[in-house]
């Protein structure tokens, strides 16, 4: 077990593909009996590395968990190369299949799972397949908590124009990249070197971000961002391929969409706040409830270097992650 972790995990595969295991860890609150919530935690890395029981696991998600006697999930997924985000999909429809059926046995004989209050998170790329469940999964997660979350709006310039590199990327080493690309193994749970913030799979995202192709990258579809970029913002989602509309979750939102709550900071050169806006917008349009929680200056993570390391939460950040999660709270209250 990782030094960073809370005691008491318990690790499941929640699906096999191709003779691969995508595996969660599940932690149990202190209720003995019942039938009870669950939020579920999905990881960043850029799409592309990260772990479950990585160094950004969310202490204060799991504490809340604790003192409100809800299930806390944490759980992998197929990180993009050789796979892409699509697999993501399918890999956040078959983790909510699993939670409503074998999951359940797995679970101590007095405690089960109410399927109806399972609220899911993501953070960074993490959003991603967060944002995948509100639209695909079933059952449906009953609501959603992004923190810096990408993919509330994969049409952006951002995401379809090269860019200088960011403050996250002097991490890795992009002389790697020949051998990242030509390695077709499956990963799921990438956890960087003993004392290490990331592995280096995260070139790949830093190599397409420097290049403008984060989406060819993350869909496989060498050429899209360019594609795409050679029209208007207002006229991209015409030019996206069929096979791949799926994965830009934007198009799919609706009515039924669950309440969702957005946490981002307005100086966040990574994942753009627009991402969090325009989710909002969206969904306070179709009337669905939501609140958008920008953190004045705070940058990707939401922490604060100035003070060396570790860092500190960034100014404003643990009021709105407490909104948040007070958000959840009314959301399985009204269930």
């Amino acid at each position: 077990m990782q030094p960073n972790l809370p005691a008491g995990g318990k690790t499941l595969i929640y699906f096999t593909i191709d003779n691969h295991d995508v595996k969660l860890d599940y932690y149990l609150p202190p209720a003995t009996s019942g039938n009870l919530p669950a939020i579920i935690y999905y990881h960043g890395g850029g799409m592309t590395a990260g772990s479950r029981r990585g160094r950004g696991f969310p202490h204060w998600l799991y504490n809340h968990c604790q003192q409100k006697n809800y299930i806390f999930i944490s759980a992998d997924y197929r990180l993009c190369h050789p796979t892409t985000a699509l697999d993501q999909i399918e890999d956040a429809k078959a983790l909510f299949t699993y939670l409503s059926g074998p999951f359940q046995s797995a679970l101590p004989s007095q405690l089960t799972l109410d399927t109806t209050r399972i609220a899911v998170t993501g953070f960074s790329a993490g959003g991603f397949s967060a944002r995948a469940a509100c639209v695909y999964a079933d059952p449906k997660p009953a609501a959603l908590l992004t923190g810096y979350g990408s993919c509330g709006d994969w049409l952006l310039d951002h995401w379809t124009t090269a860019r200088p590199p960011t403050s996250i990327a002097g991490m890795v080493d992009l002389n790697a990249i020949p051998q990242l690309l030509a390695d077709k193994t499956v990963v799921s749970d990438d956890m960087p070197v003993e004392g290490g913030v990331m592995s280096n799979r995260f070139a790949l995202t830093v190599r397409w971000e420097l290049d403008g192709t984060f989406l060819d990258g993350c869909l496989g579809r060498p050429g899209l961002g360019a594609e795409l970029n050679k029209v208007g913002y207002e006229d991209r989602a015409g030019k996206i391929p069929e096979e791949l509309k799926p994965a830009f979750l934007q198009l799919f939102v609706d009515e039924k969409y669950p309440p969702s709550v957005f946490v981002h900071g307005t100086a966040d050169e990574v994942v753009p706040d627009q991402e969090s806006i325009t989710h909002y917008e969206q969904l306070k349009a179709l009337g669905v409830k939501t609140e958008l929680l920008l953190v004045e200056g705070g940058g990707h993570g939401l922490v604060d270097f100035s003070g060396g390391f570790p860092p500190k939460p960034a100014k404003g950040s643990v009021e709105a992650y407490n909104r948040g999660l007070e958000f959840i709270d009314e959301v399985f209250g009204s269930v």
